[in-house]
């Protein structure tokens, strides 16, 4: 009977990436946090990469993205994404109802936090647990205990930069700022708009950032060059142009700075006891942003902290989700669900 309901299953509902975790099957999906919808009939088309690969190809596609800055935005939306994928991977068990944990943000509002509920036993949930992704991603890193133990996360995501220290298995304190991989993107398609007069996509910066982006530093560094496909914002016609690692610099400097500060006022809150533990802990990142070259020694010149990536595969937090199903019993204390998530939350069925 409990096994016709489906297998404990964890979700990290990333603004750009969904990530999803199956009990004894591991990290099964990671997929773009995209749906395509047809404007005439209101219609979903496709989900995740698919939809990716229609955007721009069909005058009657529009992109949605039902999560933005952690949280759904598009409650529907963000229904049908989430049903969808409990249901590929739930194979045979079409109609598997699972216990679910899913990421938030550690400063979600009480809004959000409704609407991820509502979204999640719509989908299809027997029972939600609700877990801050900066710890999250310190349990799938091993580096969090029921002990006087500090960690600090940084999760630098698409839209969200999420600090969190921790401390005796819960949050000392946290702040939650609204910039991620996205506002560095745009500023890459500003300043090639400005400097080129060209209209790049916002995968192709991405794709720029990728390859050739990186903090500005000091001293001689060996500058990239990486070709990108625009449209030329006079005469409309297809153009290329070249992009090298001075022009991510620039463009990508004023994002950067705010993410930096998004890391120093998550510090700030900390008790003189905790911050003086501070120097010998250091700041963990974890994000896709936080693979930005560089980015650690900013970090570490601007708080005076060791900073290092921790995450390079993007999946910690989503596999830290699942370990609290498996390790928690799933009997924390039950808050009301417009609270916000310290810890853990467990949140009633409708």
């Amino acid at each position: 009977m409990w096994d016709y309901a489906g297998r404990d299953t964890a979700i990290d509902m990333g603004s750009a990436t969904v990530r999803m975790h199956v009990k004894d099957r591991g990290v099964v999906c990671r997929e773009p946090s995209l749906l395509a919808r047809s404007r005439r009939t209101g219609q979903i088309l496709a989900l995740g990469l698919p939809a990716q690969q229609m955007a721009g190809r069909d005058s009657d596609v529009a992109l949605v993205r039902p999560i933005r800055e952690g949280a759904p935005t598009e409650t529907d939306e963000a229904e049908y994404l989430m049903r969808h994928l409990v249901r590929r991977h739930h194979r045979r068990h079409y109609m598997a109802r699972p216990r679910l944990v899913v990421t938030v943000p550690s400063g979600m509002t009480s809004v959000h936090y409704r609407a991820l509920q509502f979204s999640a036993y719509q989908a299809g949930a027997r029972r939600l647990t609700m877990v801050p992704t900066p710890i999250a991603a310190a349990i799938g890193m091993g580096m969090t205990e029921a002990g006087p133990e500090i960690a600090v996360i940084a999760d630098i995501g698409a839209d969200l930069t999420d600090v969190g220290v921790i401390a005796f298995g819960g949050l000392v304190t946290s702040h939650t700022a609204a910039v991620g991989g996205s506002d560095l993107d745009r500023a890459i398609v500003a300043l090639v708009r400005r400097e080129h007069g060209v209209t790049l996509s916002a995968a192709a910066a991405e794709e720029a950032k990728i390859a050739v982006g990186a903090v500005p530093c000091v001293g001689r560094q060996p500058i990239r060059q990486a070709p990108v496909d625009g449209r030329d914002a006079t005469t409309g016609l297809p153009r290329r142009v070249v992009v090298t690692t001075t022009d991510v610099q620039r463009a990508i400097e004023g994002p950067v700075s705010k993410i930096v500060e998004a890391v120093h006022a998550g510090l700030r809150g900390c008790s003189p006891e905790v911050s003086g533990e501070l120097l010998s802990v250091g700041v963990t990142l974890t994000g896709g942003t936080a693979r930005l070259p560089g980015l650690e020694r900013l970090i570490r010149d601007r708080t005076g902290l060791d900073a290092w990536l921790g995450d390079d595969t993007g999946d910690a937090a989503v596999i830290g989700a699942a370990d609290v199903l498996r390790t928690a019993g799933l009997n924390p204390p039950v808050q009301d669900a417009t609270s916000r998530p310290h810890l853990l939350t467990t949140v009633p069925q409708y």
